[in-house]
């Protein structure tokens, strides 16, 4: 229908470099970079020579725009991985005032600041950087409209499945890489995470930039409360779904997820089903016994899951002209295309739903969600079995062997 449109994230000809944003993104990147070489020593210095060659602008042989989307693949996992540098380098080489500094900015926040519960600090510019641009196009990520959406309403959209990473979460609503505010405009969304990554000096002030909050009661009911429009994201099967994750799945757990239903009916605010075709394919995944009572175990008691996970080496890297190795870091270069359903209307408040109402509704919802995936499977595996195609002879042996098993593709389902 003319409601139905599709946003593909495409490759930039051109990014200029001499920015104030890219000169201030570089000057941190340089003093994280001298942290940890301070503090790990000397035998640290090749690996990072290494990685600050992939973070530099030079080209090493890619386009422009191949070069661009593999260095911000690259530089999340470095911004990732050195969340922990800064807090540790202040304590331990920062002097009495580098200590103090920090101790009195953590005590703040796990004291004092509420932003991650009512969407504070937001700051729009951070979603609409060429960053997430690059990012976007080296899957690439795709978002499609089903049905326009009223901007006088609120809504819970409900993310599946939720994949290792939830990349296509983070892309498609999280930035304006696909341009979710044209596709619906005047909705204000903002995706929800665990709460454990707010308590990450620094790393928390770059997720609240990009409208990120904590998935809480308290902090959903205050962004749904914010004004018309006022949207919130959530991963719905969470850390326990992240371990069903591996290439060709589509395993949701849903059946007993019934509590966003509850809250919806209880302010009053619409469903939003969104099936994320392709979220499992970005990576391969090591499946054993005894992996899977060590993930279960630690899901259980920090809340949050761990798949162990691989992707595939840089072709031009390291891993792979010196080692011979085809598996690394680096997400599969696999389209990821997130559908948003119809929505599921909640006309007025019931403040005290019965077990009847939540499981009508969350039937209701499943059924979109499942009307969703029907409606697009087909076309999207067309577009599968195309970048399948597009791929190198060697890259085509790597992903049709071992636990990549992109060749395979599972029905959806819905379990607890």
């Amino acid at each position: 229908g003319p409601e139905v449109e599709t946003r593909t994230a495409k490759k930039l000809a051109a990014d200029p470099q001499l920015t104030c944003g890219k000169m201030m993104v570089n000057s941190v990147t340089a003093g994280l970079m001298y942290m940890w070489v301070d503090l790990f020593g000397r035998p640290l210095l090749p690996l990072a020579a290494y990685v600050g060659l992939l973070l530099s602008p030079l080209r090493l042989g890619w386009s422009f725009s191949e070069r661009n989307e593999v260095r911000s693949v690259i530089s999340i996992y470095f911004f990732i991985l050195s969340a922990g540098v800064l807090p540790m380098w202040c304590l331990k080489r920062g002097g009495t005032v580098g200590r103090c500094l920090m101790l009195a900015y953590v005590s703040w926040y796990m004291l004092m600041d509420t932003a991650h519960l009512r969407g504070g600090r937001f700051v729009a510019a951070f979603r609409r950087r060429n960053f997430w641009k690059h990012f976007a196009a080296y899957f690439p990520m795709s978002l499609t409209r089903t049905a326009k959406l009223d901007a006088s309403r609120n809504y819970i959209f409900g993310y599946h499945p939720h994949g290792v990473i939830s990349m296509g979460a983070v892309c498609n609503f999280a930035t304006e890489a696909t341009g979710f505010s044209e596709l619906f405009p005047g909705i204000d969304l903002r995706l929800l995470t665990l709460g454990t990554n707010f308590r990450i000096p620094v790393f928390r002030e770059y997720l609240l930039g990009l409208g990120v909050g904590c998935v809480s009661r308290a902090s959903i009911v205050g962004n749904l409360a914010r004004q018309p429009g006022a949207s919130v994201m959530i991963v719905i099967g969470g850390a326990r779904e992240s371990l069903e994750t591996a290439p060709g799945s589509n395993k949701l757990i849903l059946g007993n997820r019934k509590g966003f239903v509850k809250l919806a009916l209880q302010t009053g605010t619409s469903l939003v089903p969104v099936f994320s075709f392709g979220e499992t394919d970005l990576f391969g995944v090591f499946a054993s016994s005894r992996f899977r009572r060590m993930q279960l175990w630690l899901q259980k008691q920090m809340g949050f899951g761990i798949p162990f996970f691989f992707g595939r080496a840089l072709t031009g890297g390291v891993l792979h002209r010196v080692f011979g190795l085809s598996r690394g870091v680096m997400p599969l270069r696999m389209p990821v295309q997130s559908v948003v359903g119809r929505p599921i209307h909640v006309d007025k408040p019931v403040p005290k739903p019965t077990q009847e109402q939540i499981d009508e509704l969350h039937q209701r919802y499943v059924e979109e969600l499942q009307k969703v995936y029907n409606e697009w499977k087909a076309p999207f595996l067309a577009d599968r079995a195309q970048a399948m195609e597009n791929q190198g002879e060697l890259a085509k042996a790597v992903l049709r062997r071992g636990s990549f098993h992109l060749e395979k593709v599972e029905s959806l389902t819905v379990v607890g």
